[in-house]
């Protein structure tokens, strides 16, 4: 059986620390090593007379990286990394080390059990969720590099410089973990809101890194941007009317339509009840009756023989619109003028670009919704969610599109990150649940691997967003 030492780094921890270190010691540990870290109370002296093991740190470190300061003194075989400012029972210590003291796994993980749904834990789940992806790894809901977790001192020794999260992806990835038992710490410990700016920036930066070597343009071959540079096929004018509903403001209604016949003509006619400037349908490769419906109903028509590819058809809409603000809808599904109305009036009221709300919190952990959080607090707008111009119906003022360029619209993550970093007012409006109503297509909808074609195409977008807003000059 191997031998333990326990590393306990604490900041202030006085009022804890004797019952923490009474629970450790009743596990059969070689050495408790506690590591001050920019202590100002009695914690060092307190750790002195139970007979630990004390480094001083004066200038306050990351948990991180205190726990491998503490970590590089060690003399057991593992280490078992733990908090100053969380009692855990010793009978779950002991339970929580086995597989590290038998040699049966090379790191322990605390799994975390159901969690209540909070702004922080969404984020963490979030987190987790893309990086298994974009490790190809299944998503197991574990606490990261957070304490408790062990390791074997020999693998450890190798990486005392990684941060957390490389750290925890070259366990991952490298190494035997046992990730099969949950102590729960959720809710326990202080907080100390001076330690998240640090956590945020480290974990993006670690994820900019994995990213980069994940992502590649597979995301675009399907896409016929080029296209948008020819003259624009219009076949139709149509017609429309000088709306009362916006404040002087004109509203373009952009749909894009591939084989849409036996919904078009209702699509049509609860666009038209907002009073539109003007309708574009984008006849995208259609080959039934959807081109000649669309006309029937006086709406412009643009044709294009050849399928764009996604989103290619939403920026062949706009660059043939007038209006002051765009609304993007899709042909396949009905929505009420009622359900249309927010996303314009939004924009008439000084919102750039007005997103559906996402309200599914029963989908959280879903990859593609992962990817859409992990974008927006990224950027700064943890507030919007899993919101993201992907999704419709959403609108967006000329401005905006004038100023964001409109080939953006053929990757909408990344046209919603311009926006954002522009300072455009990008706002999540109003909920519509288009998953209810949203045609499925077996050739996109069914999965060949993981995931669908569709929203692998989703996620590589995300990705491309992400990437370019951390290599933005």
């Amino acid at each position: 059986m191997k031998t333990l030492s326990v590393v306990l780094p604490v900041y202030n921890e006085e009022e804890m620390l004797k019952n923490v270190l009474k629970q450790i010691k009743k596990v059969n540990v070689l050495e408790i090593i506690v590591v001050a870290n920019g202590c100002t109370d009695a914690s060092v002296k307190i750790a002195k007379e139970e007979g630990c093991t004390v480094k001083v740190i004066e200038k306050r470190m990351s948990p991180h990286e205190a726990r491998m300061e503490g970590a590089k003194t060690a003399k057991g075989d593992a280490v078992l990394f733990v908090d100053g400012d969380i009692i855990l029972s010793a009978s779950e210590l002991e339970r929580f080390v086995q597989p590290l003291l038998f040699g049966h796994s090379d790191v322990v993980l605390n799994k975390w059990g159901k969690m209540k749904t909070n702004a922080f834990n969404r984020s963490e789940l979030m987190w987790s969720t893309v990086l298994h992806h974009a490790l190809g790894k299944p998503h197991h809901t574990n606490a990261y590099l957070k304490a408790p977790y062990g390791v074997q001192l020999s693998v450890l020794k190798n990486y005392w410089e990684l941060p957390p999260l490389s750290l925890f992806v070259t366990f991952l990835t490298q190494y035997r973990v046992s990730m099969s038992m949950s102590i729960e710490t959720q809710g326990k410990g202080s907080f100390r809101p001076f330690d998240r700016p640090l956590r945020t920036k480290e974990r993006i930066q670690s994820y900019q890194k994995l990213l980069q070597t994940y992502y590649t343009l597979a995301s675009n071959r399907k896409r016929r941007v080029n296209m948008l540079a020819q003259p624009i096929p219009v076949v139709e004018h149509g017609w429309g009317k000088l709306s009362s509903f916006y404040g002087g403001k004109q509203l373009s209604i952009i749909i894009p339509v591939c084989n849409e016949e036996q919904t078009i003509k209702q699509v049509i006619a609860e666009a038209r009840k907002l009073e539109p400037l003007e309708i574009i349908v984008v006849i995208n490769g259609s080959t039934d009756q959807s081109e000649a419906y669309a006309k029937e109903q006086g709406v412009k028509t643009l044709v294009y023989d050849e399928r764009l590819g996604h989103d290619c058809g939403r920026a062949a809409g706009a660059l043939a619109a007038a209006g002051d603000i765009l609304l993007f809808i899709d042909g396949d599904f009905v929505l009420s003028a009622q359900e249309l109305y927010p996303f314009a009036s939004a924009v008439a009221s000084g919102v750039d670009v007005a997103l559906n709300v996402c309200e599914d919190e029963a989908k959280l952990t879903h990859v593609v919704q992962g990817w859409k959080y992990v974008l927006n607090e990224t950027v700064g707008r943890k507030d919007l969610l899993t919101s993201s111009m992907t999704a419709v119906p959403h609108a967006i003022s000329r401005e905006c599109l004038q100023k964001i360029g409109l080939q953006s619209l053929v990757i909408p993550p990344f046209a919603q990150v311009k926006a954002i970093i522009e300072d455009f007012r990008v706002q999540a409006v109003h909920h519509v649940d288009v998953n209810k109503f949203n045609r499925f297509r077996y050739s996109e909808h069914i999965p060949l691997k993981s995931h669908s074609p569709t929203a692998e195409l989703i996620i590589h977008d995300h990705i491309f967003a992400f990437l370019s807003y951390l290599q933005r000059d």
